[in-house]
């Protein structure tokens, strides 16, 4: 199901949902206070943000997504907060982590909840994909000089 009919048909309900219940979404879904901390951040979220922990508590614009304190959505954030009615989708690219990742953001205020939500998905609107960190990269190192890449035989 597409982000736009997704969002609208969860809206109702987000502030009823589990943290169970917002994992379950295969969007990005992030609720933020009027000063931009982060009260509720999805699992499919953490992990396209590259697997972090959930920031609840933390500043969405300067310690969560820095790539996010741009006029281009803090002004729409702001606007949000200030009405207290806002409801747009827009394409956005968040550029912290190794690489760029562009999105479509439907960005909503819940007068219920007197919060911002966002739902995130890929750029054509279709879920994110879920990913499975790797460590593939990690080489272990010798500690103390045991290589600990060889079974010790005793």
């Amino acid at each position: 199901m597409p982000l736009d009919t997704t969002s609208r048909l969860l809206t109702p309900f987000l502030d009823r949902l589990s943290d169970e219940e917002l994992d379950a979404i295969p969007y990005g879904v992030v609720q933020l206070n009027a000063s931009g901390l982060v009260l509720s951040f999805n699992k499919a979220e953490a992990d396209n943000a590259g697997s972090i922990p959930r920031p609840i508590g933390r500043n969405f614009f300067l310690e969560v997504y820095s790539s996010a304190n741009v006029p281009e959505l803090w002004n729409r954030f702001r606007q949000a907060v200030t009405e207290r009615r806002f409801d747009e989708t827009f394409q956005y690219t968040f550029s912290c982590g190794p690489v760029p990742r562009p999105v479509l953001v439907r960005m909503y205020y819940s007068v219920r909840t007197k919060s911002v939500w966002l739902f995130v998905a890929k750029p054509d609107g279709s879920p994110l994909d879920r990913v499975v960190p790797t460590t593939d990269f990690i080489v272990p190192t010798p500690l103390h000089g045991v290589d600990l890449r060889t079974p010790r035989v005793a």
